[in-house]
């Protein structure tokens, strides 16, 4: 198995997305991952977002999502 830094969604972590707004960072609540990926709704449109994983994983870096729904590293 390759050696990997813990920052992939992994059954039973628990996260937190949370975006940017107004100075601040807003949460759009925590979940239990139930698989390799995370669904969550109600996310606003042309935000700066950070995935926080509770369990482990330290290096996180902030995301935007493009028209298509794909995520955009900075």
């Amino acid at each position: 198995m390759p050696r990997i830094d813990g920052n992939c969604i992994e059954v039973g972590d628990s996260y937190e997305l949370v975006y940017w707004d107004n100075y601040r960072w807003k949460s759009l609540g925590q979940q239990e991952a139930k698989s390799d990926s995370l669904v969550y709704e109600d996310c606003p449109r042309n935000a700066l977002f950070l995935l926080h994983n509770h369990t482990k994983g330290y290096e996180e870096r902030i995301f935007t999502v493009d028209e298509r729904g794909e995520q955009l590293w900075w």
